[in-house]
């Protein structure tokens, strides 16, 4: 079998004849394995996909219209099966960096709803722990967003006092926040 042509071996092989397959596939499967190697960068699926070609060409023997370049053929074949490899890999990728993507924002979007709990509850506390005269100040002016004058009228202070209580709450808060806030 080794001096008979490939377009002889073709036609034995559309008639049913393993070994004019298997010399074909000896002669060409080296050729086609490189070929598929440059263009996939990946020894196992180029081995799988020339292996498929050489199995639709077993399966699709009798139907074989080979009448000039068995190479040609062959190296058809291949091209066509690298470029469905290369399709559903890029298909995988786009729904993997989809999934990548969900899965991050809504990983940050949970974190972030539980630091924004926490942190609210950290400042309660703190707001909770301040003396009381200045609590009331702290709570008119960012809870019932009530103006330095409208706080001062409506508690009976100098308006310079309930900046100073704000000032001093602001400070309090800061300073003890700043651990809870540096950790995250």
């Amino acid at each position: 079998m080794k001096k008979i042509s490939d377009i002889e071996l073709v036609r034995l092989l559309r008639a049913g004849n393993r070994a004019a397959f298997d010399e074909l596939y000896e002669r060409y499967w080296e050729v086609a394995y490189d070929i598929a190697c440059k263009q996939l960068h990946d020894e196992d699926d180029a081995k799988d996909i020339v292996h498929d070609v050489f199995i639709h060409i077993w399966t699709k023997q009798g139907q074989l219209t080979i009448d000039k370049s068995f190479i040609a053929y062959l190296y058809t074949c291949l091209k066509n099966r690298i470029i469905d490899q290369v399709r559903k890999q890029n298909f995988r990728l786009k729904q993997l960096e989809i999934l990548r993507h969900t899965l991050s924002e809504e990983d940050n979007s949970t974190m972030e709803h539980l630091i924004s709990k926490e942190l609210g509850g950290q400042i309660e506390l703190k707001v909770n722990s301040l003396p009381e005269k200045m609590k009331e100040v702290y709570r008119l002016s960012r809870e019932e967003e009530l103006s330095i004058d409208e706080i001062a009228e409506k508690l009976s202070l100098s308006p310079q006092t309930v900046k100073n209580q704000i000032s001093s709450a602001l400070k309090r808060l800061r300073s003890s926040m700043y651990t809870f806030i540096s950790f995250f």
